[in-house]
């Protein structure tokens, strides 16, 4: 829990650090992370140091290289991120057997997902025993776009955590998973309702945790129906939440689905306040409505990364990959300025860390999933457009309730 945590203060500490550096002019960015790891040093270093091995994890990577006979110390081959495959070559520049390595990314002949930037060097150690061990990695990179600077942090976190995920099953000590999920909810939970207690107080905060979680049960719950095992439940600080699957969707209708129930499991408990309030008027169940119509409505919207955004790439897969670019270009231009108004900089962030993938063909490509069937795409027309509406007109007759209510008090 106590790595969960560094590992969060760490990414947001480089959000927040990655508009300041690009405002001075610093370029050169170093990254240094470590995670402590429940397996022997020998264990992590094998996981750490092998030019080809397969990591599991969601989507699970793949990286199967081998030495230039030509060139002492390169290597090249691919690296698999789910259905992506791409090509990586690297240089060796230091190697402590057991202990240390570092490597350059060769820019030239590499995708430019293995590269983030010019002179991209990537470096880790190794301590421990024969029960325990810690990981240490940094990154080096000369930025070339803003983005990179984002990205960086995140890949850190993710890759130090999926080595160690993967050296614990080699050696045999990996913990309860269900455990670990309610540990990480938990975790992540109380962040979520410190930074909403922060924002609007105390009883908002509650209100908000109550129902993000009863949203995102609602996606949990699609994803069982629909046979995708579950990772986990996270809540995301000044932000809201996300159920995370454990193997990517295989096909449109499925990821229309679960995207779908959020908003949709959450009518069930939206109606429940409602009648609740028109039997007693009561003004807590009358403002828990409104607080449920305000944010699965907002979540509906067609933006992504919101579940209407997902809903509307969906649809959107019967028409072609240019219909769905073009839509997501406006949408996402919609969706900062909606950012900017409601003041929602962290939206605002998230957008910008999309915003790259929505022009790229080969992740749109490599990513494309079986389209819906006609069927399938009435059924999920009519019901979005049947939730959107429920939750619309709910916000209106409740907005004007609510403020009636204040001008007679």
């Amino acid at each position: 829990m106590l790595a969960l945590l560094s590992h969060i203060w760490f990414v947001l500490a480089e959000l927040v650090r990655a508009p300041f550096d690009a405002l001075m002019g610093r370029d050169r960015c170093r990254y240094t992370i470590s995670i402590g790891v429940a397996a022997p040093k020998d264990v992590t270093w094998a996981v750490a140091s092998a030019h080809s091995v397969r990591l599991e994890g969601t989507p699970p990577i793949e990286i199967t290289t081998a030495a230039d006979p030509a060139r002492p110390g390169v290597y090249t081959g691919r690296l698999k991120i789910g259905e992506l495959d791409l090509p990586m070559a690297y240089r060796v520049l230091d190697e402590r057997p057991g202990e240390a390595m570092a490597i350059e990314v060769l820019k030239a002949e590499s995708a430019p997902e293995c590269c983030p930037g010019e002179d991209y060097v990537c470096a880790f150690a190794v301590t421990g025993d024969d029960r325990n061990s810690m990981i240490t990695s940094t990154y080096e990179v000369t930025h070339t776009r803003f983005s990179s600077r984002l990205m960086v942090p995140l890949a850190a976190v993710q890759n130090v955590r999926r080595l160690r995920t993967n050296a614990q099953l080699r050696a045999g000590r990996t913990s309860d998973t269900g455990q670990d999920a309610v540990k990480n909810a938990l975790l992540t939970g109380a962040l979520t309702f410190a930074s909403f207690f922060a924002m609007f107080g105390l009883s908002a905060a509650m209100m908000l945790i109550v129902l993000i979680l009863i949203h995102e049960l609602g996606h949990v719950l699609a994803m069982r129906w629909a046979g995708i095992p579950v990772k986990g439940l996270y809540f995301v600080p000044f932000f809201g939440g996300v159920a995370v699957s454990a193997d990517r969707y295989r096909s449109e209708a499925e990821r229309g689905l679960v995207a779908l129930m959020g908003p949709g499991f959450s009518l069930l408990t939206t109606i429940a306040f409602l009648f609740l309030a028109m039997q007693g008027n009561d003004p807590l169940m009358r403002e828990l409505a409104y607080m449920s119509a305000l944010l699965n409505g907002f979540n509906l919207l067609p933006i992504m990364p919101l579940d209407g955004g997902h809903i509307a790439q969906a649809l959107l897969s019967r028409f072609g990959l240019g219909v769905a670019r073009i839509f997501n270009a406006v949408a996402l231009l919609a969706g900062a300025a909606i950012a900017m108004a409601i003041k929602s900089y962290l939206l605002l962030f998230v957008l910008l860390l999309i915003a790259p993938a929505i022009g790229s063909d080969r992740g749109a490509k490599a990513l494309r999933l079986p389209p819906l069937t006609g069927a399938q795409w009435v059924l999920l027309a009519i019901a979005y457009a049947a939730t959107f509406a429920f939750y619309t007109d709910t916000i209106v007759q409740l907005a004007a309730a609510l403020g009636t209510a204040e001008a007679s008090a």
